[in-house]
């Protein structure tokens, strides 16, 4: 059965991702929003070991190190979204979820290469894969909000 924050995780992973394919970006306001919403849902709701959650943010704030690293090699946004599950999940359900992204995300880029359809340097929307990541470790029992 799906926790009320799971539903509502869920709500806002798919309209970033509906974002982030329609217009390649994210609103700054919603990230801030997001952090928030996070670190209020962690204080007032979340009963983490304070540990896992700061490892969660930790990872969170290594994407953001990479997307700066690599001048949005990695958009922001997307990294600025991994900090976010990563204040909300911490780290092992963050990895988790994240595992399961890249693992879609990559047989996404195989099969769209293999058709022809992008060259090597198009670049995929993340956040997307990011929900699907995200459903897949509920869905599995990994995250249970």
């Amino acid at each position: 059965m799906w926790t009320i924050s799971q539903i509502i995780c869920m709500g806002v992973l798919v309209c970033l991702a509906v974002m982030d394919i329609h217009s390649r970006q994210i609103p700054v306001f919603i990230l801030v929003l997001g952090s928030l919403a996070a670190l209020g849902y962690q204080v007032f709701v979340g009963k983490g070991d304070i540990w896992v959650i700061s490892g969660g943010i930790a990872v969170g704030a290594l994407f953001l190190l990479v997307s700066s690293i690599t001048r949005e090699g990695m958009g922001y946004g997307d990294s600025w979204a991994i900090f976010i599950l990563g204040i909300y999940l911490g780290i092992w359900k963050l990895l988790e979820a994240l595992s399961a992204a890249f693992l879609f995300l990559g047989a996404a880029a195989v099969i769209c290469l293999l058709i022809k359809k992008m060259s090597r340097k198009y670049k995929l929307p993340f956040v997307p894969f990011l929900a699907i990541g995200y459903l897949c470790s509920i869905l599995t029992g990994g995250i249970d909000g």
